[in-house]
């Protein structure tokens, strides 16, 4: 009898056993759901930024392309040029553009004129017709009339040099 009582209090002792982990689990469980609840909460009212109607995506699109920027441009007369070919007569005709940096550069670049169109032909015709028949070499020259242009000019600077017109013959 003896043995059996013992044998009772072992099961008593072991059903307790587990109703103390199943109730340990319980409680894990429901701290678990709280705290995901809590954060999912505290994430959904206070972290979430509502979503944008289209008027401010529109808005926000618009701040983040930049205005393009046109800058003024003079056009000068046609150059006829003959070229420092020395075996053959060749001659280069240009029309083109000037790229300037500002609407002020515009009154005195039309006020040196004479000025810039005696540097451009000079430099022109200094060139042979190899130098210039190349897309290098036509790169090349629009940085040289750049260059020398902007040495003249005051009150700005000439940014691009486009081409309308380039003949070599």
């Amino acid at each position: 009898m003896a043995k059996k009582k013992d044998k009772e209090e072992e099961v008593e002792e072991g059903s307790e056993g587990k109703k103390s982990k199943k109730g340990l689990l319980i409680i894990i469980v429901i701290v678990v759901l709280l705290l995901g609840g809590g954060g999912f909460g505290a994430y959904w009212f206070l972290l979430r930024t509502p979503p944008l109607t289209a008027e401010q995506q529109a808005e926000i699109e618009a701040a983040k392309k930049p205005e393009p920027v046109i800058l003024p441009v003079f056009a000068l007369k046609p150059f006829v040029v003959n070229l420092a070919d020395k075996k053959s007569r060749r001659y280069l005709k240009v029309t083109m553009k000037l790229e300037l940096s500002n609407e002020e550069l515009l009154e005195e670049v039309d006020k040196r004129r004479a000025q810039l169109r005696d540097v451009v032909l000079t430099m022109l015709s200094s060139k042979t017709a190899d130098e210039i028949s190349t897309m290098e070499g036509k790169f090349l020259l629009r940085q040289d009339i750049i260059k020398r242009v902007n040495v003249n000019l005051v009150s700005g600077k000439v940014t691009k040099v486009y081409w309308e017109e380039f003949v070599v013959q």
